[in-house]
């Protein structure tokens, strides 16, 4: 699982509207693009019922805290993409969480997520307390690692598979422990991972981090330091308290870089800071390069078409300046001319014609701004993912899983016979994938297996979603008939749901494939009713 605390950094609204906003966004049924988002929502320590009471108390709730700005808090868990919640695992989520920061008796509103790959949970709590009225500020400030703890704690009581480098764990004792890690490989931030994603181009900060951190790490006076990053084409400059590292044009913290890159720690080791001297070439703009040696080819075509678009968005923009200067000539000249030619008549009229004037330039500046791009111009060139996934869907997962796949492996696209003359190919492919994968697997993985195989044979994603839902009935226990769907839906998902191909959200069975399943399991059952009839009769 992982946890993420949102960080509110703008306070331009009131608390009102903010707490409206946040639970209205929980709450909803529906996203931005109309699909269904909202699996399960529930509540805790409300005196109201309804959803507009409870907003309205938690409203008047926060209001009585002056000292702070935004005493409701937004936590995000997420579970991993084979990973389903039901109802009560989320409710023994949500207690086990509040009671480990110390809001048990706090107002909360929660809800259960389902529009993403992962089914996330959404929690907003009040630290507000609803009888000292006292503003709560759980572990000191140090809530994050205390997250964590509880993360670990809520894997271990569901059985949630740990992340990878999960910060703690649950001992054979039952005792939360901290893990025992190596020291972690240097990567880059969030935010700059979101460019990297998006592009497939390397950010400035990983570049710093390739080219300039053995050569930080290992210098022994400022002089080294700064003829060692200009041979690598980067500059160290100081800004303020601090330190930046420019990558071109673009400046990286050093301390984001590596946390023992911070000015004073680096003053401390190296001695009072002195500048350095770089050449002409650490102030050009590097090359793009690719993130991964997966999809490289692919990567090259998808950045000249970038280019492209980002030239013709450039020449729109000099036009569009190129407009504006021209509008501004015209407005001055006739500005000129109407003085000039008023100026006998008096200052009042001479008042009135300024005044429409300038109601008139500014109808025509808004006018002018307003006006709309052409198609090839406004028209922005899609995620690197999401332009793999519409020209191969096969791509767009090598992308996908391309940090498990080493360089140098040759991985190529298998053929797999299409089993369509038999009556259940759900069946035929999940002895394959048995077989293939002797190891024990949990049904969501093995029916992902089986989807994925399925594709590649050739089936469609309508076809593949109906195979799984006329074998869901068995698994998981306890789902009604929409909750069933979902889980096929989500399983195809996991499987091949990538960005770029079909959107399978919207993939479900007709209700006349869905009657037809009913007809034949009724048939079934009544045929097996019948063989146990006539066993019991010739006894």
């Amino acid at each position: 699982m992982i946890i993420k605390k949102l960080k509110r950094t703008s306070f331009k609204k009131s608390k009102a509207v903010m707490i409206s906003g946040l639970v209205d966004y929980i709450l909803a049924e529906h996203d931005d693009r109309g699909k269904d988002k909202l699996a399960y929502a529930g509540s805790r320590n409300f005196l109201t019922t309804t959803v507009a009471a409870q907003k309205r108390e938690m409203i008047s709730l926060a209001e009585e805290s002056i000292q702070s700005r935004m005493p409701v808090t937004h936590w995000i868990l997420s579970w991993q993409e084979n990973e389903q919640p039901t109802r009560e695992q989320v409710d023994e989520a949500v207690n086990l969480f509040l009671r480990g920061m110390g809001l048990a008796e706090h107002q909360t509103l929660y809800a259960l997520h389902k529009n993403t790959g992962n089914y996330h949970l959404h929690i907003a709590v009040n630290r507000t307390h609803p009888y000292t009225e006292k503003v709560i500020q759980p572990h000191r400030g140090f809530d994050i690692d205390a997250a964590h703890k509880i993360i670990a704690e809520i894997e271990h009581k569901q059985g949630w598979a740990p992340q990878e480098n999960a910060r703690y764990r649950v001992n054979e004792q039952g005792y939360v422990i901290k893990n025992l890690r190596h020291r972690a490989q240097v990567k880059p931030k969030p935010k700059a991972e979101d460019f990297e994603n998006a592009t497939g181009e390397k950010s400035a900060q990983r570049i710093a981090q390739e080219r300039g951190h053995a050569v930080i790490q290992n210098a022994s006076c400022w002089e080294e330091l700064h003829a060692g990053l200009d041979s690598v084409g980067l500059r160290f400059v100081r800004k303020g308290s601090g330190a930046v590292i420019f990558v071109g044009d673009t400046a990286v913290k050093a301390s984001s870089v590596d946390r023992n890159f911070s000015m004073s720690k680096l003053c401390k080791r190296l001695g009072d800071f002195k500048p350095g001297y770089y050449s002409e070439r650490t102030f050009s703009k590097p090359a793009p390069e690719p993130v991964s040696h997966v999809c490289r080819e692919e990567w090259l075509e998808y950045q000249k078409e970038r280019q492209k678009r980002a030239e013709v968005r450039r020449l729109a923009g000099k036009k569009r300046e190129e407009e504006r200067h021209e509008l501004e000539r015209r407005q001055r000249e006739r500005r000129e001319a109407a003085t000039a030619h008023l100026a006998a008549h008096g200052l009042s009229l001479l008042n009135i014609a300024r005044h429409f004037l300038k109601e008139q330039e500014r109808e025509e500046k808004t006018a002018l701004r307003d006006k709309p791009f052409q198609p090839e111009q406004a028209q922005r060139l899609p995620r690197f993912k999401h332009w793999l996934g519409k020209r191969n869907p096969y791509l767009a997962n090598l992308w996908r899983f391309r940090k498990r796949i080493a360089p140098g492996v040759e991985v190529r696209k298998r053929e797999f016979p299409k089993v369509g003359t038999l009556s259940s190919p759900y069946a035929a492919y999940r002895e394959v994938v048995k077989k293939r994968f002797p190891e024990k697997m949990d049904e969501s993985r093995l029916d992902a297996a089986i989807a994925l195989y399925m594709r590649c044979a050739g089936y469609t994603v309508q076809e593949v979603v109906n195979e799984l839902y006329r074998h869901t009935p068995a698994r998981p226990h306890g789902q009604n008939r929409d909750e069933q769907i979902d889980y096929s839906r989500r399983v195809g998902w996991y499987a091949f749901g990538t960005a770029g191909d079909i959107d399978i959200a919207n993939i479900q069975p007709t209700q006349e494939q869905i009657q037809k399943y009913t007809t034949e399991a009724a048939k079934k059952e009544n045929n097996e009713q019948s063989k146990i009839n006539k066993i019991l009769r010739m006894r």
